[in-house]
């Protein structure tokens, strides 16, 4: 005897219509999330190409640039500079090169562009500060807080103190001066600084371990090693302070052992 068929319940009926529905809807959604993602994309990009058209109109063309600075020489090296480039629109400008051609002059520590709308450009180039003069044969090398090389000079700017250095010969404008010499030289300045004796001075670290001073009026400063020389410079201008009110006139201090100073008189 066969069997009969398998018949659908109405549960099962429904179940069915309902999935086919949900799967209808789902489809929908999609759909018009699609459709909105597209007219977003669209009008986003019209957007952005109608603002850059704005930013690169001739509206906004740079027609004058203006190149200042606190130092006049660098402004008008800047300035040299600046005529070379193409500038475009004062939105769309060529930082990079703006960078590298005027940012990387030596003595050129930072610069800053200032908008004057719709086409007026000011470059503001601020200089290095010169803190020292490194002795090589018969001139010098300007350099700053960081050691940068700024410019070569025949005589040393007045209250700059004088610095020989181990390796003079590796000096060039634009490069810099080694960690080492960089840490020595402001950590003696630091102490000399703080003593009042840092100006027309002059530093000899062309032998790391016997780093000497001399004050402007020839006191010499044995300073030994690198180790704590801007301790050993800061001890050496308070002694020589101290010495000078008792009315000691020293030739030099010796600081190489700085728990036991000794000092010389002048004969």
């Amino acid at each position: 005897m066969r069997g009969r068929p398998p018949t659908r319940g109405r549960g099962s009926l429904r179940s069915a219509s309902a999935a086919a529905v949900a799967e209808r809807a789902a489809i929908a959604h999609s759909r018009r999330s699609l459709t909105v993602t597209a007219v977003s994309v669209v009008f986003g990009a019209a957007v952005v190409g109608l603002v850059l058209g704005i930013f690169d109109s001739d509206l906004f063309a740079v027609r004058e640039v203006l190149v200042q600075s606190e130092d006049q020489s660098l402004a008008a090296e800047a300035a040299q500079r600046a005529e070379k480039l193409a500038f475009g629109t004062i939105w769309l400008l060529p930082m990079r090169e703006i960078e590298g051609r005027i940012g990387g002059l030596p003595r050129a520590k930072a610069v800053r562009i200032d908008r004057d709308l719709p086409s007026t450009l000011t470059i503001v180039v601020e200089p290095r500060t010169p803190v020292a003069a490194v002795h090589q044969e018969d001139r010098f090398m300007v350099v700053d807080e960081a050691g940068v090389c700024m410019h070569w000079t025949g005589s040393v700017p007045e209250a700059l103190p004088r610095v020989r250095i181990e390796a003079p010969s590796s000096l060039r404008v634009g490069g810099g001066l080694s960690e080492r010499d960089v840490a020595m030289m402001n950590a003696v300045r630091s102490g000399l600084a703080e003593t009042k004796l840092l100006d027309d001075a002059s530093i000899d670290m062309t032998h790391p371990v016997r780093v000497e001073v001399w004050t402007a009026d020839g006191v010499l400063g044995k300073l030994g090693n690198r180790e704590l020389l801007a301790e050993k410079a800061l001890l050496f201008g308070k002694l020589l302070h101290s010495l000078k009110e008792q009315g000691e006139a020293p030739l030099y201090i010796d600081l190489r052992v700085p728990s036991r100073p000794t000092f010389k008189r002048v004969d």
